[in-house]
């Protein structure tokens, strides 16, 4: 019995870091990939290129669902709560309001990223600042905690932020203002995403009708983006992307071939590694330590291609004005000690007889 919940334990601890290396990982590459497509002149086909990310990631998921019920025994489906009893529109509604906002971040993120990915990954702190807000007033366990625990590190990445944007707006780039305003907006959605992607997981996965698998839960999150991704293509873009795709010269430019294809596998399996991440993790360490993490690995990313030979790929201009500089501490300094304070919070934290898998996704949503 001991042997098994050693054996058990290794798994999670092995899977938890399978998972938050996949998230950091992918969510790096995966912009700068993007910007190097559109920066090759495929710019005009943006959206349509999300589309067909989501909706090839959610058709590969699903199969893999399938092909895992399909090799796990008889007996095992049959005895073990897998997800197959809840009611697929109850899935469903708890899968749709993070699908929404996947679509939202989706969007937002790429005319973000098309205008500037610099002041796309610059600013991936911000959302320090909205969940620290939509926490306080979706969540009354935060309004309980004095009022002042986190202003200090949400004072820091505002202030960082403002003078950030305000250097880039006056630095004379015409596209600085739209995609500060699109980053600020994709990271407010993200952070409702954030909010909204627990509850879906703390639900479907404690369900007295059954445990909903990460797989499933994927999968269902996707179609809804898909769903709206396809039509706001198609709205916005027109069939025009789809014949330059479909085309025989796209094929021949290698380099554009293989940018596409690398964006639909990091699309897949960041999705894939952040619901693993929300539902199937335990620790709160693991929560504070990624929402660290990940943005300021963009942030040094940034710092280190601006002064490589990826400048001109990526549009990277450096300025390395004063106030641009201050910006970046602030930052930067405001998002260590977010993560610091989540720290000491967990360890002074007491503990309560309940799901660790809840405990971690309440630290996941309030960093």
């Amino acid at each position: 019995m001991a042997c098994d919940e050693s054996a058990r334990g290794s798994a999670d601890a092995f899977w938890t870091s399978f998972y938050v290396v996949l998230v950091i990982s992918f969510g790096t590459i995966l912009h700068p990939e993007l910007k190097a497509f559109y920066r090759r002149g495929h710019g005009g086909i943006k959206n349509t290129v999300s589309a067909i990310d989501t909706i090839l990631a959610t058709a590969f998921l699903a199969c893999l669902r399938l092909a895992a019920a399909w090799s796990a025994p008889r007996s095992t489906s049959t005895s073990s709560n897998d997800g197959h009893s809840v009611p697929f529109l109850v899935k469903l509604r708890w899968a749709a309001p993070p699908g929404i906002f996947v679509f939202l971040v989706i969007t937002l993120s790429t005319w973000a990223n098309f205008l500037s990915y610099k002041a796309y990954a610059m600013l991936g702190p911000c959302e320090l600042i909205f969940v620290w807000i939509f926490a306080r007033i979706l969540q009354a366990e935060e309004r309980r905690i004095p009022f002042c625990r986190d202003l200090p590190a949400v004072i820091l990445t505002a202030l960082g932020s403002l003078f950030f944007s305000i250097a880039e707006v006056t630095g004379g780039d015409r596209t600085g203002f739209g995609a500060i305003v699109a980053s600020l907006l994709c990271r407010a959605c993200q952070a409702l995403m954030t909010v909204s992607l627990r509850s879906c997981c703390v639900a479907l996965k404690s369900s007295s009708q059954g445990r909903v698998g990460v797989l499933e839960i994927t999968s269902l999150k996707l179609l809804v983006t898909s769903l709206l991704c396809l039509p706001y293509a198609l709205i916005t873009e027109g069939f025009e992307p789809w014949t330059t795709l479909a085309s025989q010269e796209f094929w021949m430019d290698s380099t554009s071939a293989v940018l596409l294809l690398g964006s639909i596998l990091i699309t897949m399996g960041f999705q894939w590694a952040t619901v693993g991440v929300n539902a199937g993790l335990r620790s709160p360490l693991v929560a504070v330590l990624l929402g660290t993490l990940q943005p300021l690995t963009a942030v040094i990313l940034v710092l280190v291609f601006s002064g490589s030979s990826f400048c001109q790929a990526l549009g990277l201009k450096r300025r390395d004005s004063p106030l641009e500089i201050a910006g970046i501490c602030c930052l930067v300094v405001g998002l260590l000690l977010g993560g610091l304070g989540a720290l000491r919070r967990i360890q002074t934290r007491p503990s309560h007889p309940r799901s660790q898998t809840l405990e971690f996704l309440e630290h996941r949503g309030g960093t």
